[in-house]
């Protein structure tokens, strides 16, 4: 990353002990609340990857089907878009798990405008009986201080169902790490890094394909990772904030 995108967080983050994954999911069920299908890959992949190695059971609630990347291309209309990122995300997810399949459970938010109030009683009860088969110990979801609504989203749900399901909650920061305004020295910072898992991170990032490559070439103003950030997320230790 060029230094002067690097940001506080990731600054702080330098000197953060690295977390046993055990610290990060004790031996059991991990929940993980993403808000777009490629959050699991960029903001916990090689963690999950690690996870999935030691026997935890993994669920993920998907907030949104990300519709809303490239909401102008002709070709894709909603529901191929809906779809591709659908598989992106299977396969993504496979990837991660050594070629296990990962349940999922989506709420069928909208994408990049949902908010707190969109969250309701049904969409969490929904989440706990979908995750309590799980058993888990763990909730991982985006950090609430990433300058994008559906993290926000995503962290206030995590929240919620790590209280009704006694398990302890994990942030991952994915856009605040390039920020300058940080709000996290009430949390436990953490790192994670496992090499015998970056491949297999590497592998769900790239199953991305909408997401970090042109497939999609008729929307000019549709979002493309940079490869700048996606070298970042796929070279850099995994941050993660307690609490």
């Amino acid at each position: 990353m060029p230094g002067e995108a690097a940001g506080a967080l990731l600054r702080d983050a330098a000197a953060a002990p690295y977390a046993h994954l055990d610290e990060l999911t004790p031996p059991g069920g991990l929940l993980v609340v993403v808000p777009h299908p490629d959050d699991e890959a960029i903001g916990c992949g090689m963690a999950l990857a690690a996870a999935a190695d030691a026997g935890r059971r993994i669920g993920v609630v998907l907030m949104t089907d990300g519709e809303g990347s490239h909401a102008g291309s002709a070709r894709f209309g909603r529901e191929r878009l809906v779809a591709l990122r659908q598989a992106e995300l299977a396969r993504s997810l496979a990837a991660l798990a050594g070629g296990a399949e990962v349940p999922v459970h989506r709420l069928g938010l909208p994408d990049g405008c949902s908010t707190e109030s969109d969250l309701t009683m049904d969409h969490l009860e929904c989440a706990v009986a979908f995750a309590r088969p799980l058993r888990p110990r763990a909730v991982w979801t985006t950090w609430e201080h990433d300058p994008h609504c559906d993290h926000l989203t995503a962290a206030t749900l995590a929240r919620r169902l790590a209280e009704r399901l006694g398990a302890v909650l994990w942030r991952f920061p994915v856009w605040g790490r390039f920020g300058e305004e940080v709000a996290h020295h009430e949390a436990e910072l953490r790192l994670f890094a496992s090499p015998p898992h970056l491949a297999r991170k590497r592998a769900a990032i790239a199953e991305h394909r909408s997401q970090f490559t042109d497939l999609i070439d008729d929307d000019p103003g549709a979002f493309r990772m940079p490869d700048a950030l996606t070298a970042h997320f796929a070279d850099h230790p995994e941050i993660f904030l307690r609490g």
